[in-house]
């Protein structure tokens, strides 16, 4: 892949990121902003779409780390349906690097992060 096009997917996956819909228009998963879910993996976008990367930053753990202590009980089962769905919709997304982000970045989870996770359990 060429820098001009790594420069232009991280661009439009930055844009997406931080993208916030007003607040009628935002997209819902239970009681869960989906889009609120995304700013979380922002400092993570280097590291699920670089298959050149080894490791998460310390600033995409420390994110992730956030959005975990937040997300309990139905909280949590929302922020998984919001995963799955904002997961499908990035054809660059690394599977093997958003799979092993929580063992990375040392936080326990209830079920695997992956397309087919079951939420019901997370």
């Amino acid at each position: 892949m060429s820098a001009l096009t790594k420069a232009s997917l991280a661009a439009v996956v930055a844009v997406v990121f931080l993208t916030t819909l007003k607040p009628g228009a935002a997209v819902m998963s239970g009681n869960v902003d989906c889009i609120k879910v995304q700013q979380y993996f922002t400092p993570c976008a280097g590291y699920l779409f670089n298959r050149f990367s080894s490791n998460p930053s310390p600033g995409c753990c420390a994110s992730l780390r956030s959005l975990n202590a937040q997300s309990k009980g139905p909280v949590r089962q929302g922020v998984c349906e919001c995963l799955k769905r904002n997961a499908a919709s990035f054809p660059g997304l690394i599977q093997e690097h958003a799979t092993s982000l929580s063992t990375k970045c040392g936080i326990p989870l209830n079920t695997a992060v992956s397309l087919n996770a079951d939420c019901r359990r997370a």
